[in-house]
């Protein structure tokens, strides 16, 4: 769509980043009630963040029309809006499991949890460095068992969470650099669709002379869509709240009844789900993307009855089969890898106006400097490496783990900026393909402890991992509508310190007033405590190197490769490997297998019947299905901070 002649209200960067700013100080502290206490794990777990995009819903629908009617330069410009939102994005996942959750649950459980039986204390309690987190068994007890009006133990917390404030931020940093050294690629060169930026484009532009509302929000199909899922999230909400009224079942609808008789029931975790803004996101989508992911996934589930038709599954070494998350490690891994060689030329120019400052590479679009994108990379990694070094890891065992942990966030945000898929688990961890490489003798205690601490970072790819395509996106809208880059990124890292340091507090009251037993189990107790039991398993029952493990890692590369070979050949090849490699991510994938393939029928049927035309047309009503989840999302949250019951849960 064509962007409106009008100009829109007079623009000031500084009242944009005031306002974002303002906004991250209030998602900081309604992610704590609205994902801790009321138990709504999607506010900041799908991307963009359901809080953040529910800022500019708000801007875009009521303030900025209320503003407009009062005085006209009073409202926000597209760039301001979008300025706003491209923070929101990147903050809301940081205040939440991408930067607090996780993490300040991981330094308390070890001590929690360790019993007689389970030997935490002789196994590694001596291995954990003493400036990691507090020690002093009233605070821990109180972390999970509520302070009794005590309060939190500050002086006990304080200098953990700087430290570990300062490895974040340059965890963030790292992408930052990433990001900038890939935009150019990703956006000029390979023209990725991006699709997660279309709506907040649609929805941020300028109205027409004497309207408030633009074209987008006066359309009649958009408003159709838009209902949908109001409806469906009205009626299951209030049945949250009021469990006599009635519920429209609509998700996790169990197809694995179907099947009773071997070997069809070993086809695993099987049902239905229908996500009004999976339909959306699919629709903007290519066709081959689309259907993919929902093939691929079907392939996977024909591989495990095919496992247990030939007794693979069934014994030792193939008891794992068909190697899911192996398979998904080894796509993520090529993903990586090959858009390395597909920007060949483009990162020898990054690299020569990084050591040379090359006068024929134009790097004045971008968010920094090459030269500074690149040393700050090495810087954040150093540290990184350094921080680790210092608690006690190997040069090597560090080194490897962050260069894997950078592939695998590269790799995500590919997913993500060409496929949309904002609420991916992602493979095998960085740890799990570690220790199939090296067995857990070669890495050894001390680096399986540390290494243990930063699982949550990559226990769940929709945390850290995720802020990195939220960078990028920022980018991409930035450069739609011209804003300037820099600015941006100060602005976002601005952001994310000031949300990184209120949401920590925001947390670990809320914890310590509530108790973490009783608060959301995932967040507090579930992700925090696994890798201390994964840490026993791996010290009293030694892991040699995994064989048949890192064959179907193999198996997962030779086939992304094989994906990526065949679309640069065959123009017809109906296969995509991001397809693939979403399609083998774990846990998510069962949530939105069939919306995409129904989202996929649904432009297929525009496209074939209509042509572009028509997919065009249609095109507001399947924003609206985004905008409609997204705004009763936000709603619910709203609500829910009157309350101190279980909240409703719009996604999963």
């Amino acid at each position: 769509m064509k962007h409106s002649a009008h100009a829109g209200p007079p623009e000031n960067a500084t009242k944009a980043f005031v306002v974002a700013l303002f906004c991250s100080v209030i998602i900081a502290f309604w992610t704590q009630h609205s994902e801790l206490v009321i138990d709504s794990p999607s506010f900041n777990s799908i991307h963009p963040s359901v809080a953040g995009f529910f800022a500019i819903i708000v801007i875009s629908l009521f303030v900025n029309p209320l503003l407009s009617r009062l005085r006209r330069r009073w409202a926000l410009s597209q760039r301001e809006m979008l300025t706003i939102y491209s923070i929101m994005i990147v903050v809301g996942p940081v205040v939440s499991i991408g930067g607090v959750h996780f993490l300040l649950g991981t330094l308390i459980a070890p001590y929690y949890y360790a019993t007689p039986e389970n030997e935490y204390v002789e196994l590694f309690h001596r291995l954990i460095p003493s400036w990691f987190g507090p020690k002093e068994p009233e605070a821990i007890r109180h972390f999970y068992e509520g302070s009794e009006g005590a309060g939190v133990p500050w002086s006990l917390w304080i200098r953990p969470l700087v430290l570990w404030s300062l490895f974040l931020l340059a965890v963030y940093g790292l992408f930052v650099c990433m990001s900038v050294i890939v935009r150019k690629q990703w956006v000029d060169r390979e023209k990725l669709t991006f699709p997660l930026v279309q709506l907040p484009l649609e929805m941020t532009r300028p109205p027409a002379e004497a309207q408030s509302y633009n074209a987008f929000f006066r359309n009649p199909l958009m408003w159709m869509g838009f209902a949908i899922p109001v409806v469906i999230h009205g009626v299951n909400g209030t049945h949250t709240y009021f469990p006599q009224f009635p519920e429209i079942q609509y998700r996790n609808i169990n197809l694995r009844g179907l099947f009773t008789e071997a070997p069809w029931n070993k086809v695993g975790r099987f049902s239905l789900s229908f996500y009004p803004c999976i339909v959306g996101f699919a629709y903007i989508l290519t066709l081959d993307l689309s259907f993919s992911v929902g093939f691929f996934y079907l392939v996977q589930k024909a591989q495990l009855i095919v496992g247990a038709a030939t007794g693979w599954s069934s014994r030792g070494a193939l008891a794992r089969f068909p190697f899911v998350d192996e398979q998904g490690a080894g796509a993520f891994i090529v993903i990586a890898l090959s858009g390395f060689l597909l920007a060949g030329g483009h990162l020898r120019d990054v690299m020569r106006s990084a050591a040379f400052k090359a006068p024929d590479v134009d790097d004045s679009r971008e968010p920094l400097p090459y030269r500074w994108a690149v040393v700050g990379y090495l810087l954040c990694l150093a540290f990184l490496v350094g921080w680790s070094l210092v608690a006690g890891m190997t040069l090597g065992a560090a080194l490897v783990f962050f260069l894997l942990f950078s592939l695998f966030s590269l790799s995500l945000t590919r997913v993500r900026v060409q496929a949309g898929l904002g609420a991916v688990h992602g493979p095998m961890t960085v740890q799990d393909l570690m220790m199939g490489v090296g067995g857990t003798q070669f890495l050894g205690a001390q680096n399986l402890t540390v290494m243990g601490h930063y699982f949550f970072m990559t226990g769940e790819m929709r945390g850290v991992m995720s802020v990195m395509p939220s960078h990028l996106e920022g980018y991409r809208l930035a450069e739609h509508v011209r804003i300037n880059p820099r600015k941006l990124v100060v602005g976002v890292m601005l952001g994310t310190t000031i949300g990184l340091a209120l949401a920590h507090f925001a947390a670990l009251r809320t914890i310590y007033d509530y108790g973490g037993n009783i608060l959301n189990n995932w967040r507090v107790k579930d992700m925090p405590a696994r890798p201390w039991k994964d840490l026993r398993l791996w010290l009293t029952n030694p892991r040699d190197v995994d064989w048949v493990g890192l064959q179907f890692v193999g198996a997962g590369a030779l086939i992304t490769v094989a994906l990526t070979f065949l679309r640069l050949k065959f123009v017809w090849w109906p296969f995509h490997p991001v397809g693939y490699a979403a399609a083998y991510t774990g846990r998510t994938i069962h949530w939105f297998w069939f919306t995409l393939l129904l989202g996929c029928a649904l432009k297929y049927m525009a496209l074939k019947h209509g042509g572009p035309k028509t997919y065009r047309a249609f095109l507001p009503f399947f924003l609206g299905l985004i905008l409609g989840d997204f705004f009763m999302g936000g709603l619910w949250g709203v609500f829910g901070l009157a309350s101190s019951q279980p909240g409703y849960l719009f996604f999963p």
